[in-house]
Formats: C-alpha cells, sequence, structure tokens
C-alpha cells in the first residue's frame, strides 16, 4: 500500500511544481504619473491605450518584471523601458499596459510591441513613430498625421484625419482603409506595402519593391522604381 502512495505523491508534486512554474502570480501596479501628451514605449509590451478626461498608468505582469520597469515622465513625454536591458528578452514574461490621458500628440513604439489605441477625437498634428516589428492598431480623429513606419511593423490605422504624410519602410505593411482621408503623401520603400484611401490627392514615391493600393476619388501622383507599384483598389 506504501509503495503506490509513493509514485502517487510524486505524481502531485510535479503536477504542483508545474503549474507553479507555468502559472507565475502577476500583480498590478500602478504608476502615479501625469502631464503627459506623448508615449514613449520600447519592449515588446502589450499596451492599451484609450483617451480619458484624467491621467491613468497600470501595468500587470510578474513581479520580477515590474519591479524592473522604469516609468517616467519628461517633457511631457510619457517614457517607458526597463532599467535592465541586458536580461535577455527569453527571460521576461508579458508585461500589458492599460493607460488613459486627455491627448495624445505623438506615439512612439518600438521593440516588438502590440498596441491598440483608440477613442481619441479631435486631436490636432499626431505624430506616429512605429518600428521593430511591433503591431498596431490605431483608431482616431486628428487633423494631420505624420508617419515614420519601419523594421517590419504592421500597422492598421482607422478614424478621420485632414491629411496623412510620411515614410513607410523596411517590409512594413500599413492598412489604412479604416482612415478616412483627404490627401496622402507617402514615401515607400524596402518591400513595404500600404493601402490607403483619400478623396483629394494621393501622391507617393515607391521603390524596393513596394506597393500602394488605394481607394477614393483623389487624383494621384506617383514615382515608381524597382518593381514597385501604385494601382488603384478596385
Amino acid at each position: 500500500m506504501k509503495t503506490n502512495l509513493v509514485p502517487l505523491f510524486l505524481l502531485a508534486l510535479v503536477a504542483s511544481l508545474s503549474f507553479a512554474f507555468h502559472n507565475p502570480t502577476e500583480e498590478v501596479r500602478t504608476f502615479n504619473v501625469n502631464g503627459f501628451d506623448k508615449l514613449d514605449m520600447g519592449s515588446a509590451f502589450t499596451i492599451n491605450v484609450q483617451q480619458g478626461s484624467n491621467f491613468s498608468v497600470k501595468a500587470s505582469g510578474r513581479d520580477e518584471d515590474l519591479d524592473d520597469l522604469d516609468v517616467n515622465v519628461s517633457g511631457g513625454t510619457l517614457k517607458v523601458r526597463y532599467k535592465n536591458q541586458k536580461w535577455g528578452w527569453n527571460n521576461r514574461k508579458n508585461v500589458r499596459f492599460e493607460i488613459t490621458m486627455p491627448q495624445v500628440r505623438s506615439m512612439d513604439f518600438s521593440g516588438a510591441c502590440t498596441a491598440t489605441v483608440k477613442g481619441f477625437r479631435n486631436q490636432g498634428n499626431v505624430d506616429l513613430d512605429i518600428s521593430g516589428a511591433t503591431t498596431a492598431t490605431i483608431d482616431l480623429d486628428a487633423d494631420r498625421v505624420n508617419v515614420d513606419f519601419s523594421g517590419a511593423s504592421t500597422i492598421n490605422l482607422n478614424g478621420k484625419a485632414t491629411s496623412m504624410e510620411g515614410d513607410v519602410s523596411g517590409a512594413t505593411t500599413l492598412k489604412a482603409y479604416g482612415l478616412q482621408l483627404k490627401t496622402v503623401k507617402l514615401e515607400i520603400s524596402g518591400a513595404s506595402g500600404a493601402s490607403v484611401a483619400a478623396t483629394e490627392k494621393v501622391d507617393v514615391d515607391a521603390s524596393g519593391a513596394s506597393s500602394v493600393r488605394y481607394r477614393g476619388t483623389a487624383s494621384v501622383r506617383s514615382n515608381t522604381s524597382g518593381a514597385s507599384s501604385v494601382r488603384r483598389d478596385g
């Protein structure tokens, strides 16, 4: 009888250790920061940002990862990094941020972030800088959107703006049919792809086997080289 109990005990012990290993305790931290209208976040975080009347920054994840966070505001920019940059990515677990802010002027996401931004209305000029294999879905209403997208990132844009202008490079994908625009001006390169919609003007310089697809009634000026293309969709 005792002999049979030993394997059962060992099995239960292994199961409990496995559960503890795969399900580390998750903590939630609230950071007492405010007065920012710009974001600069540079690691593989999961980020949810929404418009609200008050400032709020919360992070959830493992204790050791949260302890290593450097969260501060400088010059109106909320900056988030890990203090110990030498600690390998494979030692990190996912850290999720929930951010609320009244207005947004710029967002800089890099380092394989996954970002969702929604609810921002009646914004002025907004700068979007996204790189490093980041995936972002952004919904906003703004006067003008300035973009710098690179590094094999994927960006989905929705909402409306008077104009969008900037660069798309490095095997990046921009999906912006859901962003209502009057004018678009893009330089696209490095085997990147973009889909845009505009009612007045589309101005594109495309190189390096890149492609742009457009919808709407806009007039089009395009300059292509190196197996690139600019075509109407539908």
